[in-house]
């Protein structure tokens, strides 16, 4: 009867710093990619831009191109992904210490609109293309909802809120929707702090009674 050999697992390398550095360079390279898609979709439209043409804007040739995006629609979903990234990246300020559940909710809302503010040509692009050949985007904000859902519970609105999280992280999220969606349509230059306490007053006492002062 004969016994196999034991099969040795082979130690996996550990990551070098030049690994780190090449991984570094090729996300610079993909961010410098995602500015030049955005800056063509802008001036071209996103129907009549091409791959070609990105390239051109980017400084690449379009074989080079395909190494990191396989299409432009690719590209959409790497600037949706992006724009995500930084509005999720929020959440994670430090907050001072002592403020009530209304005050860190309008704390956060102020930030993201700050946000929201300076990547205001991005985002336009963004709802100006939409989802490419119909497809629902996968910006799709159920993990925005559950990490708003969480916020709200952190800062307290188990207390403060009289339905579920849940249901609490949705209405908020529509509520901003709506303000944002709003500018967006209509370029009326918003003020951060201000929108922010209106959306957290909307949230917190509803849209009827009195304008607060």
């Amino acid at each position: 009867m004969s016994m196999a050999r034991p099969v040795r697992a082979t130690p996996r390398r550990a990551a070098s710093p030049s690994d780190d550095r090449r991984a570094r360079a090729a996300e610079r390279t993909r961010q410098d990619i995602l500015e030049a898609a955005a800056r063509v979709f802008a001036g071209r439209g996103y129907h009549a831009a091409t791959m070609q043409l990105i390239a051109r804007e980017a400084g690449f040739t379009a074989a080079s191109l395909y190494t990191y995006f396989p299409s432009k629609e690719a590209m959409y979903e790497g600037l949706v992904e992006a724009f995500g990234a930084r509005v999720m990246a929020v959440f994670d300020q430090p907050a001072p210490g002592g403020l009530s559940f209304a005050q860190r909710l309008e704390l956060l809302l102020q930030r993201q609109l700050q946000l929201v503010l300076a990547e205001a040509s991005a985002l336009r692009l963004l709802f100006d293309i939409g989802p490419p050949q119909g497809k629902a985007s996968s910006a799709e904000p159920k993990h925005y909802l559950g990490r708003l859902r969480r916020f709200l519970l952190e800062a307290g609105g188990a207390e403060a809120l009289r339905v579920p999280a849940g249901e609490a992280a949705l209405l908020l999220h529509g509520i901003g929707q709506a303000v944002v969606l709003g500018w967006l349509l209509d370029g009326t230059p918003i003020d951060p702090a201000r929108t922010a306490a209106r959306i957290t007053d909307l949230f917190l006492r509803g849209a009827g009674g009195p304008v607060p002062r």
